[in-house]
């Protein structure tokens, strides 16, 4: 669904609820069988299936306050959506090093017509989705990528590049449970890397039933890196490119996840963010800003460890602001953790 900001243009602050009559009439998921108002049926098929996917994988919003909650449940489900074409981008770019050599892929879709639950990455006005932020991540150059068979156990870690030349580099991985504190698991923490042009490498292959026998796996979660030199294609010039990822065995509706003190602060002079998780790692951080601004952040549903800081960049585009520029002010932090909250 799209955000609240978005959903206030075109609805009345009272139907902001997931079973009002509009909002659900908006879902064409399934698609409306006519013009008239009999679409009921197909459309809460729709909303069912979003929101059981949020509350499966994520967390089932069940706040206090009425539009927090509506809020809540917009944002959840923008977190499955984002996450769910997370995993076939990399599964489709995995393919490049597979005998199927795939070399290239394309979502639907970009952007809204109207504000209403739909597929597209991009709202109506132009605020983006959790979803285009981490299209535009995945879509990077070089990315590392979990891959988990349940049924097998087996957890594969891959290197991805699409640049046109070889690049070599690392990969390191650690161990964590949500508190940030590292676990002592047998894995090898750093490996080298080759990876050739348009292509992909493996750079890890555990059991998880083995290598984790005896962790509480609600409490594990494991952190990627990979830094790679190579060149841009039609470039001469050398360097790095780094990717960073996360996999837990656990789904974060299970996840023993803790408080993770998110703090934020606005650095004017550099037109940056600066947030930090203070407690505990914090995954799917989002900074959001209120209605009558259109901006973008440089990064946005990245996760964080305890102590690390980020500062992220922002363009905002003045002629569609209509706070005058005090939307700085209302830009917030929050994470899974927040989802679950009263």
């Amino acid at each position: 669904m799209p955000s609240t900001q978005s959903w206030l243009q075109a609805i009345d602050p009272t139907d902001l609820d997931l079973n009002s009559t509009i909002v659900r009439l908006r879902n064409h998921h399934y698609p409306p069988g006519g013009l008239d108002n009999s679409n009921f049926g197909p459309a809460d098929m729709g909303m069912k299936e979003m929101i059981e996917a949020a509350r499966m994988y994520y967390a089932g919003p069940n706040k206090t306050d009425p539009v927090a909650n509506f809020t809540s449940w917009c944002h959840a489900t923008q977190i499955f959506q984002a996450d769910y074409y997370s995993s076939q981008i990399q599964f489709y770019r995995r393919g490049s090093g597979m005998p199927e050599r795939q070399l290239g892929s394309l979502y639907w879709q970009l952007e809204d017509q109207w504000q209403a639950p739909t597929w597209a990455g991009i709202e109506y006005d132009g605020r983006w989705k959790v979803l285009h932020y981490i299209a535009k991540d995945r879509y990077r150059n070089v990315i590392i990528s979990p891959f988990f068979d349940t049924d097998a156990g087996s957890l594969d870690v891959y290197v991805t590049s699409d640049l046109w030349q070889p690049a070599s580099g690392h990969a390191s991985f650690t161990w964590y449970d949500w508190r940030g504190k590292e676990l002592n698991i047998s894995t090898i923490p750093s490996v080298p890397i080759n990876v050739g042009a348009i292509n992909t490498t493996i750079a890890l292959h555990i059991n998880v039933t083995e290598v984790l026998g005896g962790v509480d796996l609600n409490n594990t979660v494991l952190y990627m890196e990979t830094s790679l030199r190579g060149n841009l294609p039609n470039s001469k010039t050398t360097q790095e490119f780094h990717h960073q990822n996360w996999f837990h065995p656990a789904y974060l509706s299970q996840a023993n996840l803790a408080d993770p003190g998110l703090k934020l602060m606005h650095l004017p002079d550099s037109k940056k963010f600066r947030v930090e998780a203070t407690t505990a790692i914090a995954p799917w951080v989002w900074l959001d800003y209120p209605a009558g601004a259109l901006v973008h952040f440089e990064r946005n549903g990245f996760w964080l460890r305890p102590g690390e800081a980020l500062d992220i960049g922002y363009v905002e585009y003045p002629e569609v602001d209509k706070t005058n520029g005090t939307w700085v002010q209302k830009v917030t932090a929050q994470s899974i953790w927040d989802l679950k909250l009263p």
